[in-house]
């Protein structure tokens, strides 16, 4: 997140106070709020009216409520997780490193909530196992039970954010009265909340490897409790829900256009919205939970590939890569066996035009010329063939996903995260355009509709 740490003018101030604790606030650009980095609290720019709450948590020393866990430090990429002591951790899941220090917590851990594990790890690793055999071209190793072995139980920490939700909506609609239609032009506004969109807050897992596995099951959500802790580790977040703030709006802002195909007229006959035209979102809250996850990242050549599976849902995903030896295996076969195809279809051809010639000449010639000719006649064609052969071969060890990577899955859409029974409220500001008659209406859409051919010949024979 970044902010303008310049004074601002408020109300004759040379510079702003958080109302809820008096320290300076700033103005964020991506939000378009007055943020208080210390409290959190969210501010209107010109009406200095609340706009929601994101805090910093965890950031006081460990008391004698974290006297039961303890914390693993990575001596390498300097991954911090939590446990009880009597979980030990022998290597860093994140980069493989066996080098961990042992020490007392250094900062309180006490989130919110957490929603337990119910998936095993052997049920986890069978689960990774049917997604990646879904996926072409995957290396072994992504598939290898004694790698997979290492693949380990981390409580992520997540923001789960709650907001309110603007969308304008523009479109078009109409009205049949007889064979007179009423024309409108649709303009409203979506009112809506979102709640609980997860953001993982854990800086070495790429955001979209979490997208991935939603969503997660809130039903099944409880109050944090150390108890649920053993055997498991927890990931300490090291980015807030304020670090995030740009990456928040962006996917909230992105559900504005999926909330277009819930969107319906009924009072017109008929109707099509056109799209978005400005969202906006305001009263933000956050939850800091703890999901469960089952994580690993696995070293290929040179680059470093994340695999998880959530560990309520059983759902698996990766970011993985594409084995060059196999996407050459695959081309090479695919190409002999072209090879093979062409070679044999042109023997059958030479050998049925060489006895057609055996036909027509009765036989009269000895059976030297016609093995020649039939030889030469496949020697012309096969050789002919690898104009056309050439380029398929060619082809095949060009294919794409010999430079690309498996496709992960994309986050849930809007539909996991609103109430569109509850919490959708519509704004409508339609206005009257104009009168058509339907009959004109229907030939304008079949002008429309036909090719620049059916125009002219419309014109010519009308």
């Amino acid at each position: 997140m970044s902010m303008n740490y310049e004074d601002i003018n408020i109300n004759g101030t040379s510079s702003a106070k958080c109302p809820n604790c008096g320290a300076s606030i700033f103005f964020n650009e991506k939000l378009g709020k007055l943020v208080c980095a210390m409290c959190g609290g969210l501010f209107d720019p010109e009406s200095m009216k609340s706009a929601g709450r994101i805090e910093n948590r965890d950031t006081d020393a460990a008391g004698e409520a974290e006297d039961n866990k303890q914390e693993f430090v990575c001596d390498s990429c300097g991954a911090a997780v939590v446990t009880d002591y009597n979980t030990a951790a022998t290597f860093c899941a994140f980069c493989g490193s066996p080098t961990l220090i042992n020490r007392r917590l250094s900062k309180c851990f006490r989130p919110d909530k957490l929603i337990p594990f119910k998936i095993s790890k052997e049920e986890a690793i069978e689960n990774y196992l049917k997604w990646a055999k879904t996926q072409k071209n995957v290396p072994k190793k992504f598939t290898s039970k004694s790698v997979l072995s290492k693949i380990t139980g981390y409580y992520i920490p997540f923001w789960l954010i709650d907001a309110d939700c603007i969308s304008e909506v523009s479109g078009t609609g109409q009205k049949y009265q007889g064979e007179n239609i009423e024309n409108f032009q649709i303009d409203r506004t979506l009112v809506y909340n979102v709640r609980r969109v997860p953001f993982d807050g854990c800086r070495k897992i790429p955001n979209t490897l979490m997208e991935a596995i939603e969503p997660f099951e809130y039903k099944e959500i409880k109050d944090y409790n150390d108890m649920y802790l053993p055997g498991f580790f927890a990931q300490r977040y090291d980015l807030s829900a304020l670090d995030m703030m740009d990456i928040i709006k962006i996917r909230l802002d992105s559900y504005a256009e999926g909330i277009v195909k819930h969107f319906s007229a009924k009072e017109y006959d008929s109707f099509k919205a056109v799209g978005v035209h400005g969202s906006y979102s305001d009263n933000y809250k956050q939850i800091y939970a703890l999901m469960p996850v089952w994580f690993l990242n696995i070293e290929y050549e040179g680059s470093t590939y994340g695999i998880a599976v959530n560990g309520q849902t059983g759902k698996a995903s990766g970011s993985l890569p594409i084995s060059r030896k196999k996407v050459y295996s695959h081309a090479i076969g695919g190409s002999a066996l072209d090879i093979l195809k062409y070679l044999g279809l042109t023997l059958l051809i030479s050998f049925l035009a060489d006895a057609a010639v055996m036909f027509l000449t009765g036989g009269s010639a000895s059976d030297w010329f016609y093995y020649g000719m039939l030889g030469v006649l496949w020697l012309v064609l096969s050789l002919t063939g690898l104009l056309i052969i050439v380029p398929i071969v060619k082809k095949k060890f060009s294919d794409s996903r010999f430079y690309g990577s498996v496709t992960i899955d994309k986050a849930p859409n809007i539909e996991e995260y609103i109430d569109l029974k509850n919490q959708f409220k519509m704004e409508t500001r339609d206005t009257f355009i104009y009168m058509s008659r339907k009959i004109d209406d229907d030939n304008l859409k079949k002008f429309a509709g036909s090719s620049l051919s059916e125009r002219f010949l419309n014109n010519i024979f009308k």
